[in-house]
């Protein structure tokens, strides 16, 4: 594996195709959220088949805290195409059947000389696609279990997510400081009407003004609107809510997030 892989650093932003054809990076794939990333041997290895049938089985819950989910194979779009469906996943898988990738990373398995796969490496990467979990899993046990990725994504969670702890926030003020969870220079900071924040993430390009619509809600596709800046300790806190009003009716509101299986 390459020297720079280690906990704490940034994982690069690789892009390959999808089972589609598709180019697709990590960054694309995350969207600013953790995601797993497993680099795995194929559809043919029976060890791989239970790692994955695992990561399936509890894809609703490790999405379910928007987190996400990315597999990269030495096999074809269309091998990957048909693994995909067969053991039902809606995670991406990517294909890097030159290998190119592999060299890059050096995470090829040297051992087997047939298939020339990635060993089975697991990557546990926080919203700024910094590695904060490795494990590998040349022999199945190093694998982690979805107990493991779990609690390292609740770590992940508690470290980015001040609301982890959601009525000290509230009472402090309502909304935690700049330069309080995730890291960046500048944060958008969701918040409800009172000012109570629901949850931030890292802010890209200019900072924006106050009254500036940032993007608008999954859920009732009201805009989120810059109701305030705030610098502390040479971090920016960008303070949106949602403008207009709800729906009046609460069966009404939808979500981007579908219902378990």
């Amino acid at each position: 594996m390459r020297d720079d892989l280690v906990v704490g650093n940034e994982f690069p932003d690789i892009s390959l195709p999808e089972h589609t054809g598709k180019e697709l990076s990590l960054e694309v794939i995350a969207r600013q959220q953790p995601l797993v990333l497993a680099f795995v041997r194929g559809w043919w290895c029976p060890k791989e088949q239970i790692r994955l049938k695992k990561l399936v089985d509890a894809q609703d819950d490790l999405q379910r805290e928007y987190g996400r989910i990315a597999v990269v194979t030495v096999d074809e779009p269309y091998v990957n195409g048909a693994f995909r469906a067969g053991i039902g996943a809606d995670f991406p898988f990517l294909s890097d059947e030159e290998r190119r990738i592999a060299d890059e990373l050096d995470l090829l398995e040297l051992t087997d000389e047939l298939h020339r796969p990635f060993l089975p490496y697991t990557f546990v990467l926080d919203s700024n696609r910094v590695i904060r979990n490795i494990s590998c899993g040349f022999w199945y046990w190093g694998n982690p279990t979805i107990e493991e990725l779990r609690l390292a994504l609740r770590e992940i969670t508690r470290a980015e997510q001040p609301t982890d702890d959601p009525q000290r926030v509230w009472a402090a003020g309502g909304a935690a400081p700049p330069d309080a969870g995730i890291e960046g220079e500048a944060v958008w900071i969701r918040e409800n009407s009172q000012g109570q924040e629901l949850w931030r993430g890292v802010h890209e390009g200019e900072v924006p003004e106050v009254g500036d619509e940032l993007g608008r809600s999954m859920v009732d596709g009201r805009p989120w609107v810059v109701r305030e800046i705030e610098r502390k300790n040479g971090r920016v806190g960008i303070h949106l809510s949602k403008e207009g009003k709800s729906s009046a009716d609460p069966h009404e509101v939808g979500h981007h997030i579908t219902v378990p299986h």
